[in-house]
């Protein structure tokens, strides 16, 4: 941004030919579905963590705690990379549909905690 008293700097674009052009939308879903397929693997890591936790019937408020922030990560995530993907990227809707899953994932493990609290109560 420009101080006061300067003038603003101004970015000049050069039209792309179509094959261009092409190329650089290519490789911008390439950079994002990079992004997605890491996005994917972390959530698979929330996934497994759930399933250990119901494994070994770990149902605390300090376990649910750490998987909500965990989940709220992921949805940051998720939400920086759609800023980026202007063109989207294959690997978007199925990383929006595993987001949903990790949510409904949790929402359901939070209702075992909160029966398994009650029981203990």
């Amino acid at each position: 941004m420009a101080k006061w008293g300067e003038r603003p700097s101004y970015l000049e674009t050069v039209a792309l030919d179509r094959a261009q052009q092409e190329k650089v939308v290519a490789r911008f879903k390439a950079d994002r579905d990079e992004q997605y397929r890491e996005f994917l693997g972390r959530c698979a890591d929330f996934e497994a963590e759930i399933a250990k936790e119901v494994a070994i019937n770990k149902f605390t408020y300090a376990e649910l705690e750490e998987e909500d922030i965990d989940l709220r990560k992921l949805q940051g995530w998720l939400e920086k990379i759609r800023k980026l993907d202007f063109y989207g990227a294959p690997l978007a809707e199925e990383a929006a549909a595993r987001l949903r899953g990790c949510e409904v994932l949790l929402d359901g493990h939070a209702r075992r905690v909160f029966d398994a609290q009650d029981e203990n109560s």
